[in-house]
């Protein structure tokens, strides 16, 4: 997603000529739809996410706010639709591009360093975003969230699978459980980074040690 949120779509993979139409009601939503995460996105980015308010949003919208809550129930909801298409593109991206020849370590930080460098782009949202990944209240957002979670733990473990039948990383835990540990030691070297306590140098030293450490390889 490229600041607005992609629709799904009703339509399968069939031929034009057998694909269903989409109704108009269900065509107006998926406007409306847009054209709230473009205006929450355009706000976010210019006002920020606290001095940005509902009521903003859906005039940008061009809304009444009654109906901004029939999508969202609050900014915070807001701020996932708005990104985690973009969390999702920047992952897949970040796992597509990896090279299959280098060390598992060296993938694990392109891959981390990749995300890294997304949440840089605007680091006071990206705090605010990550608490709500973490912490997700709602169907819809949790589902968002959910899903971005399971490509990243499926592409980690499919790196660690690789490198494991290689006789590259450590034998003895299956991959998708060692996938979730080197995310979480990704997010709390994410998170001292964020939060100012550690420069980009010493982010990508502690993050290839505690990387190291999980895998069983050396630094």
């Amino acid at each position: 997603m490229a600041g607005q949120r992609k629709a799904r779509s009703v339509a399968s993979d069939a031929p034009d000529l057998v694909r269903p139409r989409v109704g108009r009601r269900e065509r107006n939503k998926q406007e409306k739809l847009a054209r709230i995460v473009g205006a929450a996105r355009k706000l976010f980015s210019e006002r920020g996410f606290a001095e940005t308010t509902t009521q903003q949003i859906a005039e940008a919208a061009d809304i009444g706010t009654g109906t901004l809550f029939l999508y969202a129930r609050s900014k915070e909801d807001l701020l996932v639709m708005v990104f985690s298409d973009e969390m999702l593109e920047t992952a897949r991206a970040a796992f597509a591009s990896v090279d299959d020849a280098a060390p598992l370590l060296d993938q694990l930080m392109q891959v981390f360093s990749s995300m890294l460098a997304y949440h840089e782009r605007d680091p006071d949202l990206a705090r605010i975003l990550l608490k709500e990944v973490m912490f997700p209240d709602g169907v819809g957002r949790t589902a968002d969230i959910s899903e971005l979670l399971k490509v990243i733990f499926a592409g980690l473990a499919e790196l660690v699978a690789k490198a494991r039948d290689a006789g590259r990383c450590r034998q003895d835990a299956p991959p998708l459980m060692v996938a979730e540990n080197l995310f979480a030691n990704y997010y709390m070297d994410l998170l001292s980074r964020l939060g100012g306590r550690t420069s980009g140098a010493q982010f990508n030293s502690r993050l290839r040690q505690h990387l190291a450490i999980t895998i069983n390889v050396p630094a």
